[in-house]
Parts: structure tokens; sequence; C-alpha cells
């Protein structure tokens, strides 16, 4: 294991985004942490456009400014390139940065000293989304006001975002539990900062906004690809039984973790229905896809969902005769456009 001598290690998964990756790094280049107290990690996923030579050229032209590492490796997917730079990290705190997004300026040395007064696992901070015209669309904050909990206290009490882009993560807490992303699946995150949080000792939240997420069209979660929307809706049943699994054997039942974790998964539950009716042609992934949520003992849903919106939606998909026939009729229309 490598010799922790530095703040911070930000690591930037990359793959195709020469476009928008210049931005990113510059983002990470304009802060306010001495430059030789962090590091930006690179992990080139196999690109097969001109990242990597943006990188190098980046890396040429800004070699005084900042200590940026390139790592080059066969396409893994985000959660491999994540993991790959965590094996190669010195930092004491982590910041995952996807490569379309930015740190806003001066961001780093505030989240970083915040993290090392308080001796936390996991600080979350406040993001927003942003288009490629510069529009913004949402803004989520989270506040503890000012208190340090656990993650139990953590999950009952803070509605946290499920994004990995929007905390600072102690490299030694991550180390300590085997924390890493789950492999090749999309919404990884999700799954991911379940078991994080909930084994936290030492977590806050602060409600200063930190990062611009770029909302933009040909991203997975707005794909109109039908091969990628059957892989998300089988990769989101594959993170809910696996946020599902750890709830019934790592939460005490009789805690409001608990019930907030199942209600988690009713969300996810409400998602991939939608997706289901939304993006398939094919009914026999809906039949699929309904079977393993009663084998798995998850639908209909028995925890009502977070989100309003989600809980409604289920008040009529927990009605499977209904259900099915809507899928008959969604996969007709989905066939047609």
């Amino acid at each position: 294991m490598a010799t922790h001598n530095i703040s911070l290690s930000i690591i930037v998964p990359v793959y195709n985004v020469e476009h928008y990756l210049e931005k990113c790094i510059l983002s990470l280049i304009d802060q306010d942490l001495n430059k030789s107290d962090y590091e930006i990690i690179a992990v080139n996923d196999g690109s097969t456009d001109n990242s990597l030579a943006k990188l190098q050229g980046l890396k040429e032209v800004y070699n005084d400014n900042v200590n940026l590492k390139i790592i080059s490796q066969e396409n893994q997917g985000l959660s491999g390139a994540r993991n790959s730079g965590l094996k190669v990290a010195n930092g004491d705190y982590i910041i995952f940065v996807d490569s379309d997004d930015i740190l806003l300026p001066s961001t780093i040395k505030s989240l970083v000293e915040t993290s090392q007064k308080n001796q936390l696992d996991i600080l979350e901070f406040g993001a927003s989304g942003i288009t490629e015209t510069g529009q913004i669309t949402f803004t989520q904050t989270a506040s503890s006001n000012g208190k340090v909990l656990n993650g139990k206290s953590y999950i009952e009490n803070i509605s946290y975002m499920g994004s990995a882009c929007n905390k600072v993560y102690s490299l030694n807490f991550l180390n300590t539990h085997k924390l890493r992303f789950m492999p090749r699946v999309y919404i990884e995150d999700i799954e991911f900062n379940t078991r994080a949080v909930y084994k936290c000792e030492r977590i806050m939240a602060t409600d200063m906004v930190g990062a611009h997420f770029l909302q933009r069209e040909g991203s997975i979660t707005r794909t109109k690809n039908f091969n990628k929307s059957k892989k998300m809706i089988y990769d989101i049943f594959t993170v809910l039984s696996s946020i599902n699994n750890f709830a019934l054997t790592e939460v005490p039942e009789n805690s409001k973790a608990y019930i907030v974790l199942k209600r988690r998964v009713s969300s996810l539950v409400a998602t991939m229905l939608k997706r289901v009716l939304k993006e398939t042609t094919d009914f026999n992934i809906c039949e699929d896809i309904l079977n393993k949520l009663e084998d798995s003992n998850l639908y209909p849903t028995k925890h009502k969902p977070l989100d309003s919106s989600k809980a409604l939606f289920m008040s009529y998909a927990n009605n499977k005769a209904l259900f099915r026939l809507s899928c008959k009729l969604f996969c007709k229309l989905n066939t047609r456009k």
C-alpha cells in the first residue's frame, strides 16, 4: 500500500470524453489547496477517441501547476476505473469526479479541512445539475448542521444523494472496510454508498455546493438505445437486490435505518418498472423482471417509496394484472417509435 503523504487524491475515470475533458481537469487545477498537497489521477479506461492524447497534452502544459497522473487500462467501466484509481491513490482523502463534470473554484481546501478537523469517514457536499448551455436544472444539498453522525443516524435523518461525486471519502476508511464499486453495472454509486454510509462512524453533510454535474444527451440515464436500456433495467435489479440483502443481513430490522433502506429499495423498484414500461419492446422482459421481484419477495412492494411520485406509481404498478396489461400495450407503442 502506498504511503499517504498528501491530503487528497481526485480520481477521474476517462472514457471517450475528449470534448469535456479539458474543462473538467482545469476545474481541478483551479483550486485553493496547495498544489503539492493533492493529486489528480486520470484513469483512461480504454478510450477510442482522443481522450488520452488530450490528457497527455494537459499534463505537459500544466506540469508545473499540478500533480497529474495518467493511468491507461483496457475498458473496465466506470467502477473499474474508480477502483483502479483507488489502488494507486496517495491522499488521505478521495474525491471522485466524472470527466464531464467539474468542481467549482476554491472548493477542495474547505472540504479537506472540514474532513481533517472532524476526522471524518465521509463528508457530503452539495451539487447542481447543469446543461451544456449552462442552465442549472437542479441543486441538491443536505446538512447535518455541523454535527458528526454515525452511519445509522445519517441514514435515518439525512436525505443524502446516491452519487459518489459529491462526497469526500477517507481512503483509510474505504480500505479498512474493503469498500469498492460493484463492477460493470450502471447506478453503482447507489449500491456503493448504501454500504459506505452505513459503515461510517463519523459522517457529516455541508450545504456548500461544490460540483456541477453535466446533464447531457446520450448519457445512460437518457439513452434511447434498446440494448443499453435493457442492461440498465437488469442492473437496477442487481443493485436493488444488493441493497435489500445488505439491509436484511447488516441492519437491525427494528431500526429506522432499516425502514429507510427498504423504502429506497422500493424506490428503485419503481424506477425499474417505469423503465420497463417506457423503454422495452419485449414483453418477456416485463415477465422476467416481475418474476425476479416476486422470487425475491420484493413485489408487490411492502414499503412505500421515499419519493411521492414513485409511491403513487407503485400504487398502480403493484396490481400485477394491470401492470402486465400496460406492459403489453407499451411494448407495441415502443416498437412504433
